[in-house]
């Protein structure tokens, strides 16, 4: 909805200044972007929301996207507004000022940014939580906003892109609680598990282990995602501590035994002894187990898969080989998030979080070697 722009003094605000520029000097100052066309081609050639203010935070220009999503079909619709005024801001109007004037404003992310941005000619990075009406209704946006300054013919313009972060917003949530909740009900249903087959009759107590087995599984299954989600996200700690090979991966191998995966294969482990190493044990057997899952997958019936340890001059370094090469198309995008050779989505996360665990956070190095005569050897070298 468009409202009708008042001149007002310094006074008429609770935060940002209210004084705005004549209509005159919005003209003269569209007249000086619209003499490089090429900055405004690459405003729309972007993905995200652009718009370019004048000092006064009024807008000069908005890209096709911000456009768009106002459905508006000329930037002359909302030219000499500001933000929150073009995107119905539900404080925008609460002050005669308008929008960054309304005692509220002084926490949005798209003033705070605006702000600092020509306080400091930096890049200035803030994140927005916004109530807009939109057909009667008030919906919550939320959005990363990035404001940046550019000078044409003198005058000094603030870009501001906005990009819409509601789904990751929303998906961060459902995570943290989905992770959170079904953690809870495995626990209980582990414990209830092992109360049944310890007290159960010889008939029933198989089928308990059995059930303690699956959700052992499925609780290592849920824990491998919360790892993978804080892993991406930076905020996952690392426990260093003395660590034998030769455990880590009868560990790995353990966690295997019973996974449909394993079914008519097995998984030999050669019995080095590689002194012991500094690394953090969760991570360390997490990778190993996708290095198995990944060879047992590509292991036929009644096939093997080897695992070792041995050491290097660098600490120690783990193997686990099977049979079968991977394909030279396949091999070039082996570590890559999301590829996966079988079909369907929410696949290709095993050979991506053994590169991001073993890298990022346990310090190694992690690649592969494939050819027809040798087959596949996966590796983790990790410092001693």
């Amino acid at each position: 909805m468009v409202q009708q722009i008042h001149s007002v003094g310094a006074a008429s605000t609770a935060f940002a200044a209210a004084e705005r520029a004549s209509r005159e000097q919005i003209d003269a100052s569209a007249l000086a972007l619209a003499g490089l066309p090429v900055v405004q081609a690459l405003l729309d050639a972007v993905g995200v929301s652009v718009v370019v203010l004048n000092g006064e935070r009024q807008i000069i220009f908005g890209n096709n996207v911000f456009l768009a999503g106002l459905r508006a079909e000329y930037v002359q619709t909302v030219r000499g507004m500001r933000p929150g005024e073009a995107l119905d801001c539900i404080h925008a109007w609460k002050c005669p000022g308008g929008c960054g004037t309304a005692p509220e404003c002084a926490t949005c992310g798209m003033v705070l940014a605006t702000l600092a941005s020509r306080g400091t000619g930096r890049v200035e990075e803030q994140e927005c939580l916004m109530n807009l009406r939109r057909g009667g209704q008030i919906d919550a946006a939320e959005m990363q906003v990035h404001a940046s300054q550019i000078e044409i013919e003198g005058e000094n313009f603030t870009m501001v892109a906005l990009r819409d972060i509601s789904a990751e917003k929303r998906r961060a949530a459902l995570q943290r609680i989905f992770l959170h909740d079904v953690a809870n009900l495995l626990g209980t249903l582990l414990l209830r598990a092992e109360l049944l087959a310890a007290r159960a009759p010889p008939e029933v107590a198989d089928q308990a282990c059995n059930i303690r087995l699956l959700a052992e599984r499925m609780r290592h299954e849920l824990e491998d995602q919360r790892v993978l989600v804080m892993a991406e996200n930076g905020t996952l700690n690392v426990r260093r501590e003395p660590v034998r090979p030769g455990e880590a991966l009868d560990m790995a191998a353990g966690i295997l035994r019973g996974n449909p995966v394993a079914q008519g294969r097995r998984i030999e482990i050669a019995q080095t002894n590689p002194g012991a190493i500094a690394t953090d044990e969760s991570l360390l057997v997490r990778v190993l187990v996708n290095m198995m899952k990944n060879a047992l997958e590509a292991t036929s019936d009644g096939g093997e898969v080897h695992a070792w340890a041995e050491a290097v001059p660098e600490g120690c370094e783990f193997h686990v080989w099977n049979a079968a090469p991977i394909p030279p198309r396949v091999a070039l995008q082996v570590f890559k998030r999301s590829f996966s050779t079988k079909p369907g989505g929410g696949r290709g996360l095993g050979t991506f979080s053994m590169k991001l665990l073993g890298e990022r956070y346990l310090g190694g190095s992690v690649g592969f070697t494939s050819t027809e005569a040798d087959g596949t050897t996966f590796y983790l070298r990790l410092p001693a």
